[in-house]
């Protein structure tokens, strides 16, 4: 029961990064920047680094396969990149799942991952024609900057979720 919390938390940031962040945003950006927030990936991240690799790998698949169907065109993309990145972010280091700053930089480190694998895999298969210094300029700068912001607003509530997820499920496995 305590893990259905990382999907009603995971279901609403994807309704809020999907329908309304996007319009609030427009007002704040020029006409040839587009800023992506990714809070769904920042999420699926925290999972990994604080409940481990296996619920961050799953949450990954079935979020993933949500924005492939919702979003794309292409099944695949984001449920690749959103299992892999919940995989890797799983880090054992006791240093890094204490230190909020940590935290949010791996978030940060993700987001540019994922943004970098997205177009070079839309580039390939020529979705987009968009060129990389364009590329770097107008899409991945603003949006590594607003979902930095974001990430150091998420860090500290979803650590303490995800502490309470984690001490129910031990009383659970006694």
């Amino acid at each position: 029961m305590s893990r259905t919390y990382f999907s009603i938390v995971l279901v609403f940031l994807f309704i809020l990064e999907g329908s309304l962040l996007p319009y609030m945003l427009a007002n704040y950006t020029e006409a040839t920047q587009y800023v992506v927030p990714r809070l769904v990936i920042m999420t699926i991240v925290l999972i990994g680094l604080y409940s481990g690799k296996q619920v961050a790998l799953i949450y990954g698949l079935a979020f993933g396969l949500l924005y492939d169907v919702v979003f794309t065109n292409y099944l695949g993309i984001y449920m690749f990149g959103f299992a892999c990145l919940g995989y890797l972010s799983a880090v054992p280091l006791k240093a890094v799942k204490e230190s909020a700053l940590w935290a949010v930089l791996l978030c940060t480190i993700a987001v540019f991952l994922f943004e970098y694998f997205q177009y070079g895999l839309f580039y390939i298969l020529s979705v987009t024609t968009m060129t990389g210094g364009d590329f770097l300029l107008d899409r991945l700068l603003p949006t590594l900057v607003l979902n930095s912001a974001l990430a150091i607003l998420l860090v500290l509530p979803f650590r303490k979720l995800a502490n309470h997820v984690n001490e129910q499920a031990s009383f659970r496995n006694r």
